[in-house]
């Protein structure tokens, strides 16, 4: 079957959520033991690209970034922010799911959406078990045992009981319910899983195939930090987690990843019982990764290689190469025109990035994450993260080459740092494939820093940006805020 052919392949997409990449098998190896042998199967029957990176991490920015193929710089979606009722939107742009649909495709998305007011791109959408709320933490906390920092009160670590059910599965049910009724036409599907974002907690069965003592807890190399990393853990709370609990809520976290990987072999197994296979183009990836522990960072937010590194396969039995393993530069928004190309649907004049199996590597791909305007928070759901200087929390970007990231500060209370605020961090991932040495004050680097540093900015100074959003309220921000530990106190507001 020739790429782009007429006979219009299937897409099959299972998208996570806060997933690390070393959290994979055949990604490792990571902090302790994985066992994802699904997802590592089809690595081996597809195309592996370890060089993966987010273009925001931060959920909503990093969904609109890859439904739009565009860069937040662009669209307009600077953090999560852009999922309130009240988000002045700036621009509307194209999604390559509303390409498919243009030309003859059945396009649905499963599970988890969170994308910016204003965006409907799929033809249908079911959100059972996609949400944050759904597991009890607000009538019976005691028995999820929840570890829960004491920044962002979301759990990090914990469990959910075998007697009853995890409310996740009706993602994995409905999506193969939807095959099922699928019919003859092409499809684009979405199956998108909430796991193993926080909260953390894996059913108890998943939960016993993995020991705490197997995990580093703090115990992982001490890095290098910029102001911005720092400030961030500081405010997240990860360091005030014990050794034990710490390391509990890494092997929670693995365990949940085994739960997701069941539901991929699950999903896997229908479309080879509905024979559909070899003419089903099916993608794994995640909108972000998330830090355990490093430095005492938790959740994501950050460009360290754990939070912006994040795994993509891509398989197409009889089409694309099996067990080819890619170290060229790759991000997110890369997948709307490989899905075009590989289809033969036309892209959209707007979509940014490449074809993975037809161009050629950029030199550099940048991101970015934040508002960076008066009142804007490190977290917008917990209302928690000034800046240093009580200024609003910053917007940081990041240019990766083949060689360097280095990442910076862009814009704070809604203009460029001012002296001194830049905060700039550089990495020599090549020879440091951690990125816990910082370079940035090493005169023997100065060049790189100065070139990378002008070119970020360049890259910033053409951005998009819509008028911020109001104050914190709790009824904007209800549907995102971390769950509810316990029963509400009487007279609060539910």
């Amino acid at each position: 079957m020739a790429v782009g052919s007429t006979d219009r392949p299937n897409v099959l997409w299972i998208f996570s959520d806060e997933l690390r990449a070393d959290a994979l098998g055949c990604l490792g190896p990571g902090l302790g033991p994985v066992a994802t042998p699904n997802i590592d199967r089809l690595a081996a029957s597809g195309t592996l690209f370890r060089n993966h990176f987010c273009n925001s991490p931060a959920c909503v920015p990093a969904r609109a970034s890859i439904l739009t193929a565009t860069h937040p710089q662009e669209n307009g979606v600077h953090s999560n922010e852009a999922a309130w009722k009240s988000y002045p939107l700036p621009v509307r742009l194209d999604t390559f799911p509303e390409a498919f649909a243009r030309h003859g495709r059945r396009t649905a998305t499963i599970g988890k959406s969170h994308v910016p007011r204003g965006y409907v791109p799929w033809q249908e959408e079911n959100g059972e078990g996609g949400d944050m709320h759904i597991f009890g933490l607000d009538r019976d906390p005691a028995s999820r045992e929840p570890i829960v920092p004491d920044g962002i009160r979301s759990p990090v670590g914990g469990v959910f009981p075998d007697r009853e059910f995890f409310p996740p599965d009706a993602v994995t049910i409905n999506a193969i319910d939807w095959l099922d009724r699928a019919g003859d036409a092409p499809f684009l599907l979405r199956v998108s899983y909430l796991q193993p974002h926080t909260p953390v907690l894996p059913p108890a069965r998943f939960r016993r195939l993995f020991r705490a003592e197997d995990f580093p807890g703090h115990d992982i190399p001490r890095a290098d930090q910029s102001a911005y990393d720092d400030a961030f853990a500081a405010m997240v709370g990860g360091r005030g987690l014990t050794q034990a609990q710490m390391q509990r809520a890494q092997a929670d976290y693995h365990a949940l990843v085994t739960w997701l990987d069941v539901q991929v072999g699950l999903l896997l197994a229908k479309v080879a019982l509905m024979g559909m296979r070899e003419r089903t183009i099916v993608v794994f990836d995640s909108d972000h990764g998330a830090s355990l522990g490093e430095n005492g960072l938790l959740s994501k937010v950050v460009f360290a290689p754990q939070s912006q590194r994040v795994p993509r396969i891509v398989s197409w039995p009889g089409t694309l190469p099996a067990g080819a393993v890619r170290d060229d530069l790759a991000q997110s928004l890369d997948l709307a025109r490989t899905l075009c190309h590989l289809t033969g649907v036309p892209p959209s004049d707007s979509f940014r990035g490449r074809a993975l199996f037809a161009d050629p590597a950029p030199d550099a791909i940048f991101a970015s994450v934040g508002m960076g305007a008066p009142g804007a928070r490190a977290s917008s759901a917990a209302n928690k993260g000034a800046w240093r200087t009580g200024a609003g929390w910053p917007r940081r970007g990041c240019v990766r080459t083949d060689r360097w990231r280095l990442d910076m500060n862009l814009r704070i209370d809604g203009a460029p740092p001012p002296p001194g605020e830049e905060d700039i961090f550089l990495a020599d991932w090549r020879a440091d494939p951690h990125e816990r040495r910082d370079l940035a004050a090493d005169p023997a680097h100065a060049a790189v820093r100065d070139d990378l540093a002008a070119r970020l900015r360049d890259f910033a100074s053409r951005s998009v940006e819509p008028a911020f959003v109001p104050a914190y309220s709790a009824d904007e921000v209800a549907e995102f805020a971390p769950p509810r530990l316990g029963p509400p106190q009487e007279g609060a507001r539910p």
